[in-house]
């Protein structure tokens, strides 16, 4: 449906005619009149009726300037009055929806992953050599009254089991379930099929407004974005009202304007196939369930920082020093609980600070005044590395030996976010440059494992299957060694300074290298053991 057709009712007891032209951001309501000027600033809904008598209502529109047009018509000048607005959200159906009203008791959805997140592989199914059972397949329509027909040598069955409900969870925001919903023909000489869409559905415990069903909508839809590992497409939008009840009228169709829109790949090793998915709601169900129900039981607390990192997903496979930032700032929202505790600064620094911010608030307030006293204010509070942290350490724990040097990782992630947001002259992005997107891809896979885990996630099974790349945390992993044996030696050279030739004589492969303390040695012998001494001394000079 591209167009719709009608006539709309403005305030005051008008109407006038009004197109609906549905373009995802583009998409438009314009109305006309012969009578009145047509004003929408302060309209924000608007009901129609189409001219095959279905009920439209245009949700939160935004009015544009309204004008005016003189059309001849023959010795006569007409004058119509036209409109525009922008609808977010257009419901289609047998009834019109009054969006603050508590009318919705279920919301139903597709999304473009729901094959491979929820593969029920055994719900459809063929069977080649039906020999067996083709005759009790035939003597059905002898029941029903149709026409005998006779099995032949090579008889073919295609089979759908008829269970519909693949999972069905109980949650803070209502009953989830997942559902197919097959579609077939008849048949003929031309073939038969049965084809099959999955359906999302989410029912209220009780019916909540149109706004609210969206919301708890959004929930769901960004579940399944961390777990697909991008940004899921929200399609074919039905709403289930209190009126729905009645066999007479169907569920609405909303058509939302702004909808999320996934980052398809067309490379193909990069799809998503059901071994990549972290969870997996078929052949562990009740650990998909707790991590569901425990997942959106914190939503209201974790939602801010949750959004940022299905917005980061959203780009796909674009890295630029924006996603960085936002990879790193969105362990700066999370809430108290998911960060380390205060720590309680010495009496006597205690003190201090509080005799420098005594001093300080004497002085006019000004951009340095100010920035010294919030940067007092924030002693003993966990700052953004040590958030980071304490989430990856949370990872490393589960998932270790694999991810044994994450911390390392992320440590220069959020060195190359603060050279970024406040400048320095100590820091080196010509030798991370290469690196970005890796080290982009450490804090997103750290903030999301560390969620999953916390709400019931065993990591340490996933982490000990294979795993193809369709994924986000199976690409990290697959590309992890790799780019930690290249990324670190090059970073630690030409960075930080910490490691110095004192000797080129070779020993086993590798040069001689004296560590400061604090640096693990197995890890730099391992780098540089598989790099060998010509890899390793382009990052180095004696």
């Amino acid at each position: 449906m591209k167009r719709l057709r009608g006539i709309f009712q403005l305030p005051q007891n008008r109407e006038a005619f009004g197109e609906i032209r549905f373009k995802g951001p583009n998409s438009l309501l314009n109305l006309s009149s012969h009578s009145e000027p047509i004003f929408l600033h302060e309209t924000p809904h608007l009901h129609g009726t189409t001219f095959d008598h279905k009920k439209v209502t245009c949700i939160d529109c935004v009015a544009f300037s309204p004008g005016r047009n003189y059309v001849r018509q023959g010795e006569d000048w007409t004058r119509s009055y036209f409109g525009h607005c922008f609808p977010h959200f257009v419901t289609v159906g047998d009834e019109h929806v009054d969006p603050g009203a508590a009318t919705v008791r279920g919301i139903h959805f597709t999304t473009n992953d729901l094959p491979s997140l929820f593969y029920d592989f055994d719900a459809f199914g063929h069977v080649r050599d039906a020999e067996s059972i083709i005759d009790t397949v035939l003597a059905t329509r002898k029941l029903r009254g149709l026409r005998p027909v006779e099995a032949g040598e090579w008889p073919h069955v295609a089979y759908f089991t008829g269970k519909l409900t693949v999972i069905e969870v109980d949650t803070d925001i209502g009953k989830l379930a997942v559902r197919h919903q097959p579609s077939h023909k008849m048949g003929g000489p031309n073939g038969v099929f049965i084809k099959n869409r999955m359906v999302v559905s989410l029912e209220p415990n009780s019916p909540v407004t149109f706004h609210e069903a969206f919301d708890r909508m959004l929930i769901v839809a960004n579940f399944l974005s961390v777990i697909a590992g991008r940004q899921q497409s929200i399609n074919n939008i039905r709403l289930q009202t209190v009126t729905s009840d009645d066999q007479a009228r169907s569920f609405l169709s909303v058509y939302w304007s702004l909808a999320p829109k996934s980052h398809e790949s067309k490379i193909d090793y990069l799809e998503l196939r059901p071994g990549d998915v972290p969870l997996d709601p078929i052949q562990r169900p009740k650990e998909f369930s707790g991590v569901l129900k425990n997942w959106i039981c914190r939503e209201t607390e974790w939602r801010l920082s949750r959004i940022r990192y299905v917005s980061c997903l959203s780009k796909g496979n674009h890295y630029d020093v924006d996603r960085l930032i936002a990879a790193a700032n969105m362990f700066d929202i999370l809430p108290a609980e998911a960060v380390p505790l205060p720590t309680l600064l010495p009496d006597d620094l205690a003190e201090s600070k509080t005799t420098c911010l005594a001093i300080l608030k004497k002085h006019p307030p000004g951009q340095d005044r100010d920035g010294a006293i919030s940067a007092l204010k924030r002693m003993g509070k966990p700052s953004l590395p040590k958030k980071i942290q304490h989430r990856t350490a949370m990872v490393v724990k589960h998932l270790e030996p694999r991810f044994d040097e994450l911390n390392y990782v992320v440590k220069i992630a959020v060195q190359c976010r603060n050279y970024f947001v406040h400048g320095g002259s100590d820091f080196n992005f010509s030798a991370v440059a290469p690196f970005m997107s890796f080290l982009t891809d450490a804090l997103e896979f750290v903030f999301a494992a560390s969620d999953l885990i916390e709400t019931g996630w065993d990591a340490a099974r996933w982490n000990s299957d294979s795993h193809g790349n369709g994924h986000t945390f199976a690409r990290f992993r697959s590309i992890y060694d790799i780019q930690l044996h290249c990324c670190p030696g090059k970073i630690l050279g030409n960075c930080y300074n910490l490691l110095y030739l004192i000797n080129k004589g070779r020993r086993h492969g590798c040069y001689r290298l004296e560590l400061p303390s604090g640096i693990p040695k197995n890890r730099v012998f391992r780098i540089f053991g598989r790099l060998r001494c010509i890899q390793a001394s382009s990052f180095f000079r004696s």
